[in-house]
């Protein structure tokens, strides 16, 4: 958001990045840096939420709704972020 002299503020690109701490687990849950395989995504997901005492079914929620916000690039589905969605679905 910008603050702009046309509106008061100005959104541009919005994007879904901000939430409560369990919405910040989500990016490296299913980072493709950190392989995307089934047992990684959950394995880490669990790992960050148990070792940081935050609410794992919260940070899947999160996880699962961000995930599926960047499934798409310009209406075409991303198959890779899709089945990551489908796994934390699953969790």
């Amino acid at each position: 958001m910008l603050r702009a002299e046309r509106e008061s503020w100005l959104v541009i690109d919005p994007k879904p990045l901000a939430g409560e701490r369990e919405f910040a687990l989500a990016p490296i849950a299913r980072s493709y840096e950190f392989r995307l395989w089934q047992e990684q995504v959950i394995g880490r997901l669990d790992r960050l939420s148990y070792e940081l005492g935050l609410d794992r079914e919260r940070a899947r929620g999160w996880a699962l709704v961000q995930t599926m916000a960047w499934a798409f690039d310009n209406i075409r589905a991303q198959p890779r972020r899709l089945e990551a969605a489908r796994w934390i679905l699953e969790a």
